[in-house]
């Protein structure tokens, strides 16, 4: 039986027929573990089948305490700077299993020759990159002045848009994989602050795992500029 984010890239595009035609590597990375150094050659692209992965651009001088550029979830693609003109040789981002995952790799000729052979996969790729696009350009993390309790909402909803699961009310479930400790790691923070972050959160609830939230409260809370953290 496919699990909840099988089912969702599925959804998305026929992977099972891609994979069997295909034959992409498949890869598994435990929590912590580099996919892929930025400057390192850039062999080819992976789908992320399981589980979550940070892409960073990463400081020398403080390597931990800046937080991700994205968090990216089940469907969505990493090591896309192949797609450039001229290609580029090294990856240009850092790539990390935030959690245990699952991926499966494309070598670089391969993943090109899928790319004009399936329309579906096109259109997935070129999808998935205006998404990440947008988001990166509207979410607040990026601009100084946002607070870590703004980040920390921001990336509760995108994980609930990634690869949340619909509950009762409008509500929706993280995976169990995400968990406070996870958090705190993404954010560079102790287990205990990124608790009391998210506990602080309207909607939030991660006295169970998994941790189950509302997006109406969340959007709610930061549309209410008036409040004072």
């Amino acid at each position: 039986m496919k699990n909840t984010s099988q089912k969702r890239i599925t959804e998305q595009v026929d992977w099972d027929r891609i994979s069997e035609i295909y034959s992409p590597l498949h890869v598994r990375y435990p929590q912590g573990e580099l996919i892929y150094q930025a400057g390192t050659y850039s062999a080819g692209s992976y789908l992320i089948a399981d589980g979550l992965v940070s892409d960073q651009c990463i400081s020398s001088s403080t390597p931990r305490q800046r937080p991700p550029m994205e968090i990216l979830g089940p469907g969505n693609l990493i090591g896309l700077e192949i797609l450039l003109d001229p290609p580029a040789d090294l990856h240009l981002s850092c790539a990390r299993a935030a959690t245990e995952t699952n991926l499966f790799f494309f070598k670089r000729e391969l993943f090109l020759e899928i790319l004009g052979e399936e329309d579906e996969v096109r259109r997935h790729c070129v999808q998935g990159l205006a998404k990440r696009f947008y988001c990166l350009k509207q979410q607040p993390e990026y601009l100084s002045h946002a607070s870590i309790e703004e980040r920390m909402c921001n990336l509760l909803l995108k994980l609930a848009d990634e690869c949340g699961q619909r509950a009762e009310k409008g509500n929706i479930f993280l995976p169990p994989k995400v968990t406070p400790m996870i958090l705190a790691r993404l954010f560079g923070v102790s287990n205990a602050k990124a608790l009391r972050i998210i506990t602080s959160l309207p909607g939030v609830s991660s006295s169970e795992t998994p941790i189950n939230l509302s997006p109406e409260a969340l959007y709610l809370w930061l549309a209410d500029t008036s409040r004072v953290l």
